[in-house]
């Protein structure tokens, strides 16, 4: 079972160095008060991290009493002012490290813990968000595992859209199938979330060769799903490796729209992961990328460095262009970045979708339509930001293609 740590630090890069660990579960805390607000409820953690970057000599001190008075391991952290103090925390016992390193720190951490790091690289999570219903979020998510699945990576999506679910219908994933909300009810606190539990609910979509660990499910309740249970559960899902012949490359999450209610976006991002945002140039949308990006904003350290955008082009009639709005975001949010433009092709996308008794890819209706050749683009340019190596090339378009692509038509290549 994972160690639950929670942990108030300004290291950047701490708790993605800390997921290269097995047995570790890290929360990051926005500030002491917190913490001791956290510890003296009724399931404290077994272990808090505290560093002096995050407050006064006196609020780390108050921290670290009221954690030993509910029995709560602390360790800690001196990179400022506690320097100068440091006879005085291991006179009284504690564990105290200098480190300012994220990976030497990490490797401290786990070692007085006692846990090992992973033997194999670890997985990269992406979450496609947004604050608002409607934004094409569910095509962008199909998008994104079939062109990363078409360039050689594993893919496993998580669907965290758990009150509207897009990726069933989307891939044709008939009822029955294993919902990680039943977890919840096989035990009582997360020991049932394991790595061997989730790798039994995954469901293997034969036609696109990418696994789903799906969460809608009408026999169990999404409001039962806490985020202490998302958080166990994607630890089980960071440790699948240890049961699976070969791990995946890329957890892919798809969200739903209420970011402060099931904020797994912010997560993934706190933990070292990646976040694409789908914008549309309209008025409302735009509203909707900018609440999604201030939340990213005014956590400490701010995450909007993790944040990908990705230019959904506007119905026809719309009189906001992509031209308008990609220098608004440019200069509001200039840490995240604009990693391509998805051109509307309704066409393309209905056919596909129209077809009720199998799964059709839009990029096998349409292999050389500019929507299909934007997201390899795209895949290939949010891959490099990431700096995750795809195993296979980008596909080859001719010159004449690109003139002259064809209208989209149901013959479907099986070639991936």
């Amino acid at each position: 079972m994972a160690i639950e740590l929670l942990l108030v630090t300004n290291t950047t890069g701490l708790v993605e160095a800390l997921g290269c660990y097995n047995g570790i579960l890290p929360f990051p805390a926005p500030n002491l008060a917190r913490v001791r607000s956290l510890v003296a409820g009724d399931q404290p953690p077994p272990v808090v991290y505290l560093e002096d970057t995050r407050g006064t000599i006196a609020d780390l001190w108050e921290t670290i009493h009221v954690a030993q008075a509910h029995g709560v391991r602390v360790l800690v952290g001196l990179q400022s002012i506690g320097m100068v103090h440091a006879s005085d925390f291991t006179d009284a016992g504690l564990s105290v490290t200098t480190m300012r390193e994220p990976e030497a720190l990490a490797g401290w951490i786990a070692q007085q813990l006692g846990v090992v790091r992973r033997l194999a690289a670890r997985q990269v999570t992406i979450a496609v968000a947004g604050a608002k219903g409607g934004i094409g979020k569910s095509l962008v998510v199909a998008s994104l595992a079939e062109g990363m699945r078409r360039r050689g990576l594993r893919v496993l999506v998580v669907d965290g859209d758990l009150s509207n679910s897009g990726l069933v219908p989307e891939f044709r994933i008939p009822a029955g199938f294993g919902s990680f909300l039943t977890l919840r009810q096989e035990g009582r606190g997360h020991t049932q979330f394991t790595p061997a539990n989730v790798a039994r609910l995954i469901w293997r979509h034969a036609p696109s060769g990418i696994d789903f660990l799906l969460g809608a499910d009408e026999a169990a309740l999404a409001a039962d799903f806490t985020l202490p249970d998302w958080r166990a559960l994607m630890q089980a899902v960071g440790s699948l490796g240890e049961v699976l012949e070969q791990d995946y490359d890329v957890v892919l999450i798809d969200t739903g729209p209420d970011m402060k209610k099931r904020p797994y976006a912010l997560e993934a991002a706190r933990n070292g992961g990646w976040v694409v945002l789908p914008a549309p140039p309209g008025r409302k949308e735009r509203a909707g990328v900018g609440i999604a990006l201030q939340q990213f904003a005014a956590h400490q350290p701010d995450l909007t460095d993790r944040c990908m955008l990705i230019l959904m082009e506007p119905e026809r009639g719309v009189t906001v262009g992509l031209r308008q709005v990609a220098p608004l975001f440019a200069r509001h949010w200039p840490r995240a970045r604009v990693i391509g433009t998805l051109p509307r092709d309704p066409y393309l996308v209905s056919l596909a979708n129209e077809e009720s008794d199998r799964y059709v890819s839009p990029l096998d209706v349409g292999r050389f339509r500019p929507f299909s050749l934007a997201v390899h683009n795209i895949v290939e340019e949010m891959c490099r930001i990431i700096g995750l190596p795809l195993p296979q090339p980008k596909p080859s378009v001719s010159l004449f293609r690109r003139w002259f692509p064809g209208k989209p038509a149901l013959v479907v290549n099986g070639a991936r």
